[in-house]
């Protein structure tokens, strides 16, 4: 952690990661063996469920640790569809242990870069 300028207030600051996506849909069991399954059943009526992408990493744990008791959160996450996606599951498992605002566009914010260097770090 470090101490930075943050919107204008002198702010401590922590940086982590994820190792991909957090989260990850899949059908419930009985529709997972594709080959007793007709492919329609798939899209008409096999529920889904949300679970860890890698639940050895104890990943939404990992960020809820790290998330307790801040007050804003900085995504930094790939600027495509797939970082827009994971900077959601990120927010879904940090959001609940952060304290509380009365807004998440004060809470929520996304950094844009293009490369991790310290500049283009301490820059975006």
């Amino acid at each position: 952690s470090s101490d930075l300028s943050f919107m204008g207030q002198s702010v401590r600051f922590k940086m982590t990661s994820v190792c991909g996506h957090v989260m990850t849909l899949d059908f419930i069991g009985k529709y997972n063996n594709w080959d007793k399954v007709d492919p329609a059943e798939l899209f008409s009526k096999a529920p889904t469920e949300k679970k860890e992408a890698n639940p050895k990493l104890n990943m939404v744990k990992f960020l809820q640790v790290e998330g307790r008791g801040c007050d804003h959160i900085v995504l930094w996450l790939d600027c495509d569809k797939e970082g827009e996606n994971i900077c959601f599951e990120v927010l879904d498992a940090v959001l609940p242990v952060m304290n509380k605002s009365h807004s998440l566009e004060k809470t929520a914010h996304r950094a844009k870069f293009s490369s991790i260097t310290d500049t283009d770090i301490f820059n975006a």
